[in-house]
Parts: structure tokens; C-alpha cells; sequence
């Protein structure tokens, strides 16, 4: 007999990212344009135990334009650099990539992942492919995925 206070956990399962949706939202953050894409599927892991770690990559601009939003052309290659961070975070760990925060002098990408990844050693792979704009990485216990819960609405 399994007690009530001794079940299982239930696993958590992620979807896969072709399944995931997307929303934007428009704002403003000390007084310049802020836009937030959110993974609206996130927020049925919002505060998961198994996702504590807030990841965020973020990626100033070269050519900042505050108060306003970047450029085509620079946006255009933060895509791709989106899409490397993207991949090389899930071949190390599991989670959520959560939220894309862009203003007129950074675009960040919050991800919330399992505990145990290597984050240096993932930050150094990121930076040593990308060579057209410097890459910042930080990474902190957000147990409750505040900053999720305060850009998606």
C-alpha cells in the first residue's frame, strides 16, 4: 500500500519545441521601448521544482538605438544567435526557454533549466561561436520564476 503523502512525483515532461506558442507583448522599461516574447506554454511549468535555475543569455547590441528597438539587420543576426544559444542549452541540460526580453541596447533570452548544468563551460562554447557580438551569461535560483511571471502576462 502507497500512503497519500508518499506518491510519486510526477515527471515532468517538456514539449517539444515545435510545440511551443509564443506570445508579444509591448512595454516600456526606464522610459525606452521594451518588447517581451513569452513561451505561453511556459507557464504550465511556471514555478516547477524541477526548473529552478533562471539562465539568461543576454546580448548587448553594437549598434544600440535607445530608446528605440534594433535594427533589421542586427536583429536578423541576434535570430541566429538566438538559435545557437537555443540549441546548445538543450544538448546540456533540461528545461524551458522562457522569455526574450528586447530593448534599443540588449535582447536577452531567459531560460529556466534543472539544477547540475555546467554553465561556464556552456557560456564558453556559446561565446566561441559567436563572433559578432559579445555574450553574457548569468544564472540564478528563481525557484517561483518570478521574472516569468512578471513579463508574461
Amino acid at each position: 500500500m502507497v500512503w497519500p503523502f508518499f506518491k510519486r512525483a510526477r515527471k515532468l515532461e517538456l514539449p517539444p519545441a515545435k510545440e511551443e506558442r509564443w506570445g508579444v507583448a509591448e512595454g516600456e522599461y526606464e522610459g525606452a521601448a521594451l518588447i517581451v516574447r513569452y513561451n505561453i506554454a511556459a507557464g504550465e511549468w511556471a514555478g516547477q521544482s524541477e526548473l529552478p535555475i533562471k539562465l539568461g543569455f543576454a546580448i548587448p547590441f553594437n549598434r544600440p538605438k535607445a530608446p528605440d528597438l534594433p535594427d533589421a539587420e542586427e536583429n536578423a543576426d541576434l535570430g541566429e544567435i538566438e538559435d545557437l544559444i537555443e540549441r546548445e542549452v538543450f544538448s546540456a541540460t533540461r528545461g524551458v526557454f522562457a522569455l526574450v526580453l528586447t530593448t534599443g541596447v540588449m535582447k536577452e533570452f531567459v531560460f529556466y533549466i534543472a539544477p547540475g548544468a555546467d554553465i561556464a563551460a556552456l557560456h564558453a562554447r556559446i561565446r566561441n561561436q559567436v563572433s559578432t557580438h559579445e555574450v553574457q551569461c548569468m544564472a540564478v535560483e528563481e525557484r517561483k520564476w518570478e521574472s516569468y511571471r512578471a513579463f508574461a502576462p
